[in-house]
């Protein structure tokens, strides 16, 4: 009886290597001892003894470029050759296959074919036919006989029958995987392996290793890395599966495209390719099936495993004595596994399967397959897959499996992906409050990676019916797409400085040159709030109040309370808003409540699932950090910024924001040559209109002034003390631009101008009423005055700074960086005296 060859006792002959070229394919690699058996078979059949070989393995292992080599041998060994090609489906005509068997036209020439086959269509006719064509050795090559009709299949049984009485080789080839062939071949294959006097063989073609990938490469002359690189040619064998005909396919459309390789590195070019040859492998099979296992595949394709492979049979209405016949077909194919449910072994995609079924069909094959997965309670995430193609259900279960299944997505930072359920949510049947609440999760994915989207999608939420807690989420999110409006309107006051300009957030209802103006709060006065008499506060109405009373630098003490009494608003109040509170707190130099309000609001943020509102959260938390003196603490939360959302989906003014926080980071860090790339970089359109810009305006003026450039950083100050008169804001809490402009006067001669801005900031500093404030003015002014007088006003400035002695330095540091670069020299520590203790912690200023 037949068997494999032996692998340890096959080597090339020198008759081998000669004929490698014969048929002008590329050698094959690590095909060696499969065709030092096809050779031996050569030689015997043109010494006229028969023989018959069966090449079998997965589709793309190359078995017809083997049986090719074959036929190469076959001629130069003078054997005659006859060859026919099965092609799937298989043809519903008889004999069609063998149809193709036609000998070669004789030498002499004439109009007659040499041993001319005449055949009546039965078997026996057709093979007495073809044993009598083998009047001379002759080789018949068929390949992919798994196609061939069931007559065609039925003569080559009767060819095999028949070996002995001529010089007749038989070399076939047919898909097999994991010892399983197809039905129809599985007779022919048991007649080869029990053929006489050894003349049969069956030659396995499994998958290359790494040695035979990483020649097929190297021959390409892709810049391949070195053979002792075991793990990259690991991973690309793992990748192809050892299938010649992927490696081959990649490997030649990344040597055709030398710019895709320069662009985005040759392992990333191989793997795309590698997958796209996968695909195309997967869908020329899936092409070439029979409708029944086609239909199966279909079912499985869409059901994803979801069900029992029974119920996908019944799915796409399958007998049940189909169903065996049409999984080993897939099997042999190589499209499904041997699980249970099975699965697809391959990355072809359900639409290239379904591409050639009714539309109606398609349709109802998802509904019923979500229905019963359903049924069958299937993970929410498959199941909200399955539905992503259906037409909306009218299912009560269907929505919140979409949500939950957005959700998960959602946590994972895959925006996108959850917008598009939640879009499919919103085309179910809703009451008016679900649909709110699926519009405001979809607003949320959309803030992350469509912002255009999540406007509209807020607008709707807005116009109609949601719970309050659902509104004010809406109006978070609205705020932080720098809108004010949503947020002032609840106040029903007349439009001021907002309390979003803080995070950088422009109001578009006014420009920088004209100022709203609104009643103003006396000192320490509650505001005026608009609601039901007895309800509780909403925190919108006194953020404005207390962001306005801020900015125009009066009463910390009043700014405080106001704050204290909005934090006390419901838990489920609007959070932006919070965030305006917090910071009005930081700068009226309750730095530890701001924070401690700020951590209980980023929490609240994290609960509802808002990274939008985290983004700004922690925006806001480095900026208070910074003005703490810690720098670290503010990297870390910068960093994280950047990392849960990308540049694409920041505004204009957010990004300002963030990029002056970076600037005054690295000019803390004395990493100025970062500072002056990050300050020189053109700012996004609309940036320069926004209240963010005051911001980066002061941070560039202090850096100016740290790298010993006066002149720009007075410019640059001066700006930004403009930009903050024409928005009322004087409080030098909030941006200290005038000391700043002061020294930066000092350095340039305008000794006279300075002493006016330090004193005028001296003044605001002491209507305002914080200890930081005036400190920042005290020590900036202390080292422009003489020695007397410097010590004095640092020693004022320290106490005020409060007892934490890491703040304390961080403050003089950067005040010595300044006034030496006012004055063309190296940093002068202010002599450190004794700090005033004050409870509570204290912001350190700008």
């Amino acid at each position: 009886m037949s068997t494999a060859p032996d692998r340890r006792a096959a080597s090339p002959s020198p008759l081998l290597l000669k004929s490698a070229s014969l048929d002008g394919f590329t050698p094959l690699y690590g095909r060696e001892t499969e065709q030092a058996v096809l050779l031996r078979m050569v030689n015997r059949l043109a010494a006229g003894h028969p023989g018959v070989s069966v090449i079998h393995g997965a589709p793309g292992s190359g078995r017809s470029r083997l049986l090719r080599r074959g036929m190469a041998l076959a001629r130069a060994a003078g054997v005659q050759v006859l060859t026919a090609l099965g092609t799937g489906p298989p043809s519903p005509a008889p004999y069609s296959f063998v149809r193709q068997l036609r000998p070669v036209r004789s030498p002499a020439g004439g109009g007659a074919h040499a041993g001319e086959l005449s055949a009546e269509d039965s078997v026996q006719g057709w093979c007495r036919s073809l044993m009598a064509a083998a009047h001379r050795p002759t080789l018949v090559a068929l390949d992919d006989v798994q196609w061939a009709d069931p007559e065609s299949v039925q003569v080559v049984a009767g060819l095999l029958r028949r070996l002995a009485s001529a010089p007749l080789g038989l070399l076939l080839t047919v898909t097999s995987a994991h010892g399983e062939f197809p039905d129809a071949c599985a007779g022919l294959l048991d007649q080869a392996a029990a053929s006489p006097d050894n003349r049969g063989m069956l030659l396995e073609l499994g998958p290359l290793g790494v040695p035979e990938v990483h020649a097929l490469c190297t021959a390409s002359e892709l810049p391949v890395p070195p053979t002792s690189d075991d793990v990259w040619w690991e991973r690309v064998s793992r990748l192809t599966g050892g299938s010649p005909w992927v490696m081959l396919r990649s490997v030649d459309k990344v040597r055709r495209d030398p710019a895709l390789v320069s662009a985005v590195g040759l392992w990333t070019a191989l793997t795309q390719e590698i997958d796209a040859a996968h695909r195309d492998r997967a869908t020329e099979s899936a092409a070439q099936l029979p409708e029944r296992p086609l239909a199966l595949l279909r079912g499985l394709a869409v059901c994803r495993g979801l069900l029992p492979v029974e119920r996908v049979a019944a799915l796409v209405k399958l007998d049940e004595a189909e169903v065996s016949g049409a999984l080993r077909t897939l099997r042999v194919q190589g499209l499904i596994d041997a699980g249970d449910p099975p699965r697809l072994r391959t990355t072809c995609s359900t639409a290239g399967l379904l591409a050639g079924s009714e539309s109606d069909e398609r349709k109802r094959l998802y509904a019923e397959a979500a229905r019963w997965a359903h049924r069958c309670d299937a993970d929410d995430e498959a199941l909200a897959g399955l539905l992503l193609n259906t037409v909306p259900l009218g299912e009560p279960w269907a929505p919140p499996v979409l949500r939950r299944a957005a959700r998960t997505l959602h946590a994972r930072g895959r925006h996108a992906e959850a917008a598009e359920l939640l879009e499919r949510a919103l085309r179910e049947p809703l009451n008016p409050v679900e649909r709110a609440e699926v519009l405001l999760e979809a607003a949320e994915s959309y803030t992350m990676t469509a912002p255009e989207a999540a406007d509209r999608r807020i607008t709707e939420l807005l116009s109609g019916t949601a719970r309050p807690h659902v509104r004010a989420a809406a109006e978070d999110l609205l705020v932080g797409r720098h809108d004010c409006r949503a947020v002032l309107r609840v106040s029903g006051e007349p439009c001021g400085p907002g309390p979003t300009e803080i995070l950088g957030v422009e109001a578009r209802t006014r420009t920088a040159d004209a100022p709203c103006t609104g009643p103003s709060t006396a000192s320490g006065a509650p505001p005026a709030v608009h609601g039901e008499p007895g309800s509780p506060a909403r925190s919108a109405p006194l953020a404005v109040q207390a962001w306005r009373q801020t900015v125009r630098g009066h009463d910390a003490a009043g700014v405080r309370a106001i704050c204290l009494q909005a934090l006390g608003a419901p838990a489920d109040d609007a959070l932006l808003p919070r965030f305006a509170v917090c910071c009005a707190l930081s700068v009226a130099d309750a730095h530890d409540a701001a924070l401690d309000a700020l951590d209980v609001a980023l929490a609240e943020a994290g609960r509802r699932r808002s990274p939008a509102l985290v983004v700004w959260g922690r925006l806001l938390r480095a900026q208070l950090n910074l003005q703490a003196g810690a720098p670290g603490t503010a990297l870390h939360d910068l960093s994280s910024c950047r990392s849960l959302a990308p540049a694409e989906v920041w505004d204009p003014a957010r990004l300002t924001l963030l990029r002056s926080l970076e600037i005054r980071l690295l000019v803390a860090r004395e990493r100025y040559a970062e500072a002056d790339r990050l300050a020189r970089e053109e700012p996004a359109p609309g940036a320069e209109e926004s209240d963010a810009w005051v911001h980066l305006l002061y941070a560039r003026a202090q850096l100016y002034l740290c790298q010993g450039r006066p002149r720009q950083a007075l410019a640059e100050a001066e700006e930004c003390g403009r930009r903050m008169s024409a928005r009322g804001w004087a409080n030098p809490g909030l941006v200290a631009w005038r000391s700043l402009a002061a020294l930066a006067h000092l350095g340039c001669g305008g000794n006279d101008r300075a002493a006016e801005l330090f004193a005028e900031e001296s003044r605001l500093a002491g209507r305002w009423g914080t200890g930081s404030a005036l400190a920042w003015t005290d020590l900036r002014r202390g080292l422009g005055s003489p020695a007397p007088q410097a010590a004095r006003l640092t020693e004022h400035a320290l106490r005020r700074l409060g007892p934490t002695p890491a703040s304390r330095r961080f403050v003089q540091s950067v005040v010595a960086r300044e006034a030496a670069g006012a004055h063309g020299g190296t940093p002068a520590e202010p002599a450190s005296t004794g700090s005033g203790n004050q409870d509570g912690g204290t912001a350190m200023g700008p």
